[in-house]
């Protein structure tokens, strides 16, 4: 092959490569990222903490033999009407067993003002806890309670909690946080927490 011939099939191999390159490097279509629902950074449990560890630095002294009682969480909007709702659905409640067990751990001195004179025995299941009046213990002997009120925000909940003399109504401790709105289940079936796919139940 003599040298002119080979440069011209040199200079014809180089053409068909830039064309191809021209022809790949024309702008490509991206796609929008989609959000992914995700979860608190930490559980429901974990926020109360907070709470509980507020309202244990006490502006006075609470006997040892004192014992707490504590309430249900009601919206502000709603006092002793609405529980949370919705995407907060056991909110309310959930605050309320998390500081139960929180102020136990503590060591206080922490009633379990629900139970009934016995255990009752169900088809299906035991129980020993009622909201019937009429089936509580009579004597509770009860001198603080743990009260609160929740306040809905766009991504969050406000949460108020005070701990209350019930001889003379004093506030013996306050406590404020927010948890956020997420740490409930959401209505999405699949979830991301810290790098872990959480799944609901189908």
């Amino acid at each position: 092959m003599n040298q002119p011939h080979f440069k011209w099939l040199a200079l014809l191999a180089v053409l068909s490569c830039l064309q191809a390159c021209t022809i790949t490097s024309e702008p490509v279509a991206k796609r929008e990222p989609t959000a992914v629902a995700t979860m608190a950074a930490y559980d429901l449990h974990s926020y109360v903490g907070v709470l509980a560890a507020q309202l244990s630095d006490l502006a006075g002294m609470v006997k040892t033999s004192e014992r707490i009682a504590i309430t249900s969480f009601y919206f502000t909007s709603g006092v002793d009407k609405a529980l949370a709702t919705g995407m907060g659905q056991g909110l309310s409640q959930q605050i309320q067993e998390s500081l139960m067990t929180y102020f136990a751990q503590m060591g206080y001195q922490t009633t379990e003002y629900r139970l009934e004179n016995a255990i009752v025995l169900h088809p299906s299941a035991d129980s020993i806890l009622t909201r019937d009046v009429t089936q509580l213990r009579a004597r509770q002997n009860i001198g603080f309670v743990i009260t609160g009120t929740l306040t809905e925000q766009q991504h969050a909940y406000v949460v108020n909690a005070r701990l209350v003399n019930l001889h003379d109504g004093l506030v013996m401790s306050a406590a404020t946080t927010e948890i956020p709105k997420n740490v409930m289940w959401s209505s999405e079936r699949v979830q991301m927490r810290e790098g872990t796919i959480y799944r609901t139940e189908y």
